[in-house]
């Protein structure tokens, strides 16, 4: 490229501009020193003519205009490129501009969302890698095996934060940018989640020195949630583990000679649960284990058959939540709890119906899964006698907690650590805003000692 060739430059008439790359070769064909690769004429079909600089900056091609030929000649446009080169080398954009931040950035939101998602979100659990997808970087959401209809109709009220600020530096974010991204929720839960994986996401930033800034999630506080209490009385909890353990006993009087298990499956029998499909009996059983092991759903859903021993009546936990099994220097595989003879009874009824899965409760579609629903069955418990509507299949846990064992004087440390708490005392004492019945003794007594 001379100055001769970029005053003689004409654009193709079919073609509304044309950029001539500078090359050592001339056109007379003789090589020449001290051309620079990324230096380009444009020329527009208008006849204007500029010098222009491609270059790769973050692994994204960028062309920018460096002047036109009426202000540069080839050689000031060489020196300008170099010049910008030798900014690429130490890892700065030469284009710079707090207006188009997009056009400047080291490290981009997205780019620290991917880099946190393959460092450690991807370690997680399923629940935890949707929940941050949802509220992080939605291209991240797993694609369902099955395409379905499902949900296509919902329509989200809020813009994930990867979105929202993809180009942006991650330095550059700010306490006000959080703000403007939290507004979005009403829920507080939802508030409160969001907030949570960004913080997270910020303090691995940080720790990882990938930026050296202050998070900026830290002057945002989290919401106040106010929780809605589903209270059981104890007849109600009487009722429910009787729909469980016995269901429908009251209207079949001709099994009262049988027991256990084989009573059960004929009350079932008889009360019509059990036709074309006995999942109402798989449910039964799985609310029947959660009862006797005051267990969380997920733990149950991941269990094998292989986690129980018969013989010590012990089960094997293999997923916790609370107390944790590992440690700075050594790590546990499991934590290993007591359970009743009925949970013996109702893991071999589970073995006998899955002969060939390792999965105590598996999925009907995929026996490899464990099953993730039991809407269908849950839907058809609430409608039987005695069982409140507000019922959840959490509750099984909760009510055991606050009402058979808080009430009959058991302590909090010894229910903590059965039904894996983290070891604080604060989400024991929850359970006992639901404990009314073993508490009106104390109302009569005070009642009698002030003479009333």
């Amino acid at each position: 490229m001379t100055d001769t060739f970029v005053f003689n430059a004409k654009c193709p008439e079919e073609k509304d501009q044309e950029i001539y790359w500078d090359y050592p070769r001339g056109e007379d064909g003789h090589i020449r020193n001290g051309s620079v690769a990324g230096l380009g004429l444009r020329v527009t079909a208008l006849g204007n003519k500029s010098f222009v600089h491609s270059y790769l900056f973050n692994g994204k091609r960028y062309r920018k205009a460096i002047g036109s030929t009426i202000v540069c000649n080839v050689a000031s446009a060489r020196l300008a490129v170099g010049q910008r080169e030798r900014q690429l080398e130490t890892g700065e954009n030469p284009d710079f501009d707090q207006a188009d931040s997009r056009r400047a950035h080291r490290l981009t939101v997205r780019e620290a969302i991917d880099r946190y998602w393959e460092s450690h979100i991807c370690e997680l659990s399923e629940g935890h890698r949707k929940s941050f997808a949802l509220f992080v970087a939605k291209w991240r959401r797993r694609t369902p095996q099955s395409a379905t209809r499902r949900g296509h109709n919902t329509r989200k009220g809020y813009t994930d934060f990867g979105t929202m600020f993809s180009d942006r530096p991650l330095s550059s974010i700010k306490p006000v940018d959080i703000e403007r991204y939290q507004k979005q929720f009403v829920s507080p839960y939802m508030y409160n989640s969001a907030l949570r994986h960004l913080l997270a996401l910020f303090n691995w930033a940080i720790r990882m020195q990938l930026v050296d800034m202050l998070n900026p999630c830290t002057p945002i506080r989290l919401r106040k949630v106010v929780r809605k209490r589903r209270d059981y009385s104890t007849e109600q909890i009487r009722q429910i583990a009787a729909q469980i353990f016995y269901p429908a006993f009251e209207i079949v009087p001709e099994i009262t000679n049988l027991s256990g298990p084989t009573k059960r499956n004929m009350a079932l029998v008889k009360a019509g649960i059990l036709g074309a499909n006995d999942q109402m009996m798989e449910l039964c059983n799985f609310m029947g284990i959660l009862f006797l092991t005051m267990a969380r759903p997920s733990d149950l859903a991941v269990a094998k058959f292989e986690h129980f021993d018969f013989e010590k009546l012990v089960w094997h936990k293999h997923n916790t939540k609370g107390i944790k099994l590992s440690r700075a220097a050594y790590e546990y595989a499991y934590r290993t709890v007591p359970i009743h003879h009925r949970v013996a009874d109702m893991v071999r009824a589970q073995r006998a119906r899955w002969p060939e899965s390792e999965l105590l409760f598996p999925s009907h579609t995929d026996p490899v899964l464990p099953r993730n629903n039991f809407r269908k069955g849950l839907a058809r418990f609430k409608a039987l006698p005695g069982v409140p509507e507000h019922f959840q299949l959490y509750d099984l846990k909760r009510i055991a907690i606050s009402l058979m064992l808080a009430g009959q004087g058991v302590s909090h440390e010894a229910i903590s650590h059965y039904v894996d708490h983290k070891g604080n005392l604060e989400t024991t004492m929850i359970y006992d805003l639901g404990l009314v019945d073993p508490l009106r003794p104390i109302t009569e007594k005070l009642g009698d000692l002030l003479g009333v």
